[in-house]
């Protein structure tokens, strides 16, 4: 598979976008064109060659075609597609890497990803994602909801709309290249694929109920599995025990509202799911080396 690597930190710059259905058999013409070409298949089939590789794309399939290089249809057909011309400054093709090499890339971002602090504005990961060249996108309704909306933003033409639509596209590449990440991961690596969804699906658990008494027995009811399984698979993933993550978590969301709020010690530990003050004046401390009080004169001084 031809793979790319592009800069998510970069938005594309959008020039056109559209959709077109053509009822009737048609064979793409011939064109080079110094701007990159996204085309993705809603129906129907579009038979695509671009430097001699030929490409067929049926329904969900998509394909990035590169500045610069020829491409035409070789096969008439019945088609409905969506399609985006843009530029982007930082789309390589990746010559460098094995497959495994990738693989194992992909399961180090998606951990980081997955131990990232969401209450902070650092990014989750690198800014680099992997696009594959031809790809099919198993749930193709997602993609067409975005291109959707994406298509009548550019097409109603108000204020940005350029911007608005380049972003959007943005989101339909990641989205593209999250997919294949876990594609790749579950042929590659089937356990660590059922691993991280079960610790994503705890972690979601635990960050919706954080401010609510959370036991070992509601974990294991809600996720029908024995607790100390949980707890080995959480700390294997995460680097952390599922208590110490939901402690780090209500902590976190305390010193937030310290930083945000005037509201009272006492309130917030009990906003943040532990009634005990005590409990919570010494948590706070084990986590962040200062009492409650210390954190908000600390705060007020700087």
């Amino acid at each position: 598979m031809d793979l790319l690597s592009i800069d998510t930190s970069i938005v594309p710059t959008v020039r056109f976008m559209g959709h077109v259905d053509y009822t009737k058999p048609w064979k793409h013409f011939n064109r080079t064109i110094n701007e990159y070409i996204l085309y993705i298949v809603k129906s129907g089939d579009l038979y695509i060659k671009e430097n001699a590789k030929e490409y067929h794309l049926a329904k969900g399939d998509l394909l990035l075609l590169e500045p610069n290089i020829e491409h035409y249809g070789f096969k008439e057909a019945v088609c409905h597609y969506y399609y985006f011309h843009f530029k982007h400054p930082e789309i390589n093709r990746v010559t460098d890497k094995s497959y495994d090499e990738i693989s194992k890339e992909l399961i180090v971002k998606r951990k980081s990803s997955l131990n990232s602090e969401y209450l902070n504005y650092n990014s989750d990961t690198s800014s680099e994602f992997y696009l594959p060249k031809y790809y099919h996108y198993e749930n193709e309704n997602e993609l067409i909801s975005l291109l959707v909306n994406a298509d009548s933003d550019f097409y109603q033409r108000y204020e940005g709309y350029k911007k608005i639509v380049s972003i959007k596209l943005l989101e339909i590449l990641i989205k593209i290249s999250r997919d294949y990440t876990s594609t790749k991961i579950e042929n590659s690596q089937p356990h660590f694929s059922k691993a991280f969804t079960k610790c994503r699906n705890i972690q979601q658990y635990l960050n919706s109920n954080y401010q609510n008494k959370i036991t070992s027995a509601d974990i294991e009811e809600t996720f029908e599995s024995n607790y100390d399984y949980l707890n080995r698979v959480f700390q294997k993933m995460t680097g952390f025990t599922i208590l110490n993550y939901l402690n780090i978590l209500r902590i976190n969301h305390a010193k937030d509202l310290f930083d945000t709020t005037n509201i009272k010690i006492s309130e917030v530990g009990y906003l943040v799911g532990i009634d005990d003050p005590y409990y919570f004046s010494k948590l706070f401390k084990k986590l962040t080396g200062l009492t409650p009080s210390q954190y908000i004169k600390n705060k007020s001084e700087s």
